[in-house]
This record gives structure tokens, C-alpha cells and sequence, in this order.
């Protein structure tokens, strides 16, 4: 029985020590900070900011938040990731908000409900972050079953927007905006290669999305928990 524990042990050491690879799916939350939105329909001679538009990100109804990335450590702290994120942002077009600029050619300075103009503006099928992440880790008392890490990522989205602006919808992919995320997580070994990880990231999208006749802009700075399974190989 000894013998037998000696060499479990020494299996899981040369995994925790050799692991070059890692790969991870996760799950859990976010929440897009308030933005302005800004309508622009040139055509139409609709040129609008809305300020402080509120948004809720509905993680846990379908399709759901998730991500995952893969990447290879170079090293013990240094390490190399491609890292996706089905992120979602609702706005909430029912809350008066203050509205300022030029609709259909008349000029306009008020506060009313967005859906008066906006029936409906969402990202719902993703922003899809798709960014290449730079990461250092370091073991927690030099001791490899448990890890902190920190992550600075760029790279570009892939929207899926669905809006409904002046009784118009609209809803395809379209080439998205760039990217960047901040993030720190841990891991704690549960068996051989096999970690449990969580992490708190921050990410800044300046995204722009095609509507009838325009374009609506907006920022998305978001604040994401996410806990999930990460194999070392």
C-alpha cells in the first residue's frame, strides 16, 4: 500500500511539475457598467446620444455566459493564451434616460424612456471576446497545488447584435471592435493534471454594431466572476 501511495505521489508531482499546456472551460457572471449609446442614422437625419443607459447581462438564461482558453507556459511563470468569452449586454431601453441631438431632422434635448425611439438594442448571441492573453503565475508558498495568476489580454470581438430602432429590426454577426481584458485567478490541484480555477476579469469593448440605416456605439466595460475546471498537460 505504501509503495502504491509513493508512486501516486511522484505522478502527481511530475505533472504538477512538467505541465506545459493548459486548457479551460468555465462558467458564471458579468455585468456591463452604464454607457451612453449613440444612435446615427444619416440617412434618416437622426443623429442621438442617450447617457447613462443601464444594462443587465441575463448570464444564467440561454444561450448562457461561458468561455475558455487554451495556452501553453513557457517556463514556471511565464505563459501564452487564446481566450474566448460569450459575453451578453441588454440595455435596458424602458428607464427614462437623457436623450440629446437630432431625430429624423428635428432637434432633440430631453429625457424619456430609450424604447420611444429604441424598442430594443442587445448583444445577445455574444460580444465574443477573442483575445490572446499574456499571463504570469506563480505557486502560493512555492508549493505547486496552489497557483495565483494574472492576465493581460487584446484582441477583437464578434458580435451578435439583435435592435429594433424606429419599428426596424435587425439582427446578424458583424465584424466587432477591439478588445482588452485585465484579469488575476487562482488554482487549487484537485488530482494529477487536474485543477479548479477562479477568476476575476475586467474588459473594455468600444463596440460599434450596424442597425437599420446606421450604427449604434456604445462602451462596455464589464466586470466578469467566472469558476471552472483547468487540465494541465
Amino acid at each position: 500500500m505504501l509503495y502504491r501511495l509513493m508512486i501516486l505521489s511522484l505522478l502527481s508531482c511530475s505533472c504538477l511539475a512538467q505541465d506545459a499546456w493548459v486548457a479551460s472551460v468555465y462558467f458564471g457572471g458579468a455585468h456591463s457598467l452604464n454607457s451612453n449609446v449613440h444612435l446615427d442614422q444619416a440617412a434618416l437625419g437622426t443623429n442621438l446620444r442617450f447617457r447613462n443607459v443601464a444594462y443587465e447581462s441575463q448570464s444564467f438564461t440561454s444561450p448562457p455566459y461561458y468561455g475558455g482558453y487554451l495556452g501553453r507556459h513557457f517556463g514556471k511563470h511565464f505563459g501564452l493564451e487564446v481566450e474566448f468569452t460569450h459575453l451578453k449586454a441588454f440595455a435596458k431601453v424602458a428607464q427614462p434616460v437623457a436623450v440629446a441631438g437630432i431625430l429624423n431632422g428635428t432637434p432633440l434635448n430631453t429625457t424619456e424612456p430609450m424604447n420611444t425611439i429604441v424598442q430594443h438594442f442587445s448583444i445577445s448571441h455574444g460580444v465574443n471576446l477573442l483575445t490572446a492573453d499574456a499571463v504570469w503565475r506563480q505557486n502560493v508558498l512555492n508549493k505547486p497545488q496552489l497557483r495565483v495568476y494574472g492576465k493581460f489580454g487584446a484582441g477583437t470581438t464578434i458580435p451578435h447584435a439583435e435592435s429594433i430602432v424606429q419599428l426596424h429590426s435587425e439582427e446578424h454577426y458583424q465584424v466587432g471592435s477591439p478588445a482588452i481584458q485585465l484579469a488575476g485567478g487562482g488554482e487549487v490541484h484537485l488530482w494529477r493534471g487536474i485543477f479548479w480555477m477562479a477568476e476575476y476579469k475586467f474588459t473594455h469593448v468600444p463596440e460599434t454594431v450596424g442597425v437599420y440605416s446606421g450604427t449604434i456605439g456604445t462602451t462596455l466595460n464589464t466586470n466578469h466572476v467566472v469558476t471552472g475546471p483547468a487540465f494541465h498537460f
